[in-house]
């Protein structure tokens, strides 16, 4: 992908419908900073850049051609990304985790958006999550089996994350959105879709790069001011993926997690 926030920023933190398939399947740092001024700074000395994989910042892929690229990448996706030392999905599960009362004990809902090979979903587990009712929902077929596999979700679905959801209001307790939208456009209404299908007093945690973050954050404010959510817990900017050149310290990313207003 293309490049991103220099090691110079990070030292200031230190689109058409796709059918239904529905299978059945048998503590990251966080800071409570809110809209710091820390922040505000970053965020208005940030360089933007355009990644070549999720398009243009803002604009996000189109949908075919991200479940394109996944399908074909689906085999070796997990060694790929694990060999570049992808944390995202351990770092978001533990997030999460320490939202929760009880992780071992908690029986809720969660949906994993985007939830890829599943990846995101052997961690929520690991993470805690064992009684939890789990669903696990990607653009690609391929990915998706793979995820069957892990048997670490309770439903699979695949969507379209850029249309409505094909869930009812307030179905889940929790959100995990991992690596996911950086091939979305804020203008498709994700956030908003994630605080619908979410209990009043629930949780959505995600991460975005920092080559994508600003085109994101009038969206994120603007859901504040509206009383939809309330930010709890954003991380520093920390590596993507740091064992990939290309990456490394050019591209970071951040966790951010809010709660459902009630």
């Amino acid at each position: 992908e293309g490049s991103g926030l220099g090691i110079e920023h990070r030292r200031w933190l230190a689109a058409s419908s796709t059918p239904q398939l529905t299978v059945s399947t048998s503590r990251a740092d966080v800071h409570l900073t809110g809209h710091s001024a820390a922040r505000q700074f970053w965020m208005a000395t940030s360089i933007m850049a355009s990644g070549d994989v999720g398009g243009e910042a803002g604009k996000g892929m189109a949908p075919e051609e991200a479940r394109a690229l996944y399908d074909d990448w689906g085999d070796g996706y997990t060694t790929s990304v694990e060999s570049w030392g992808y944390t995202m999905p351990h770092e978001i599960a533990a997030a999460l985790a320490s939202l929760a009362d009880d992780a071992p004990s908690f029986s809720g809902k969660i949906l994993d958006a985007g939830a890829g090979d599943g990846l995101s979903g052997r961690e929520l587990r690991a993470a805690g999550f064992k009684n939890a009712d789990i669903t696990g929902a990607d653009l690609s077929p391929k990915l998706l089996e793979i995820a069957a596999s892990r048997s670490v979700y309770d439903q699979l679905k695949q969507l379209d994350l850029s249309q409505r959801l094909p869930f009812e209001s307030e179905s889940f307790d929790m959100v995990s959105c991992v690596g996911t939208l950086t091939y979305l456009a804020p203008s498709s209404g994700v956030l908003a879709e994630f605080v619908r299908v979410t209990k009043p007093g629930g949780h959505i945690c995600y991460n975005i790069r920092t080559d994508h973050k600003l085109a994101w954050l009038e969206t994120e404010k603007a859901m504040v001011a509206n009383g939809s959510w309330q930010l709890l817990t954003e991380t520093e900017p920390r590596p993507y993926l740091p064992n990939n050149p290309d990456y490394a310290d050019k591209v970071l990313t951040v966790i951010s997690c809010y709660r459902k207003t009630v």
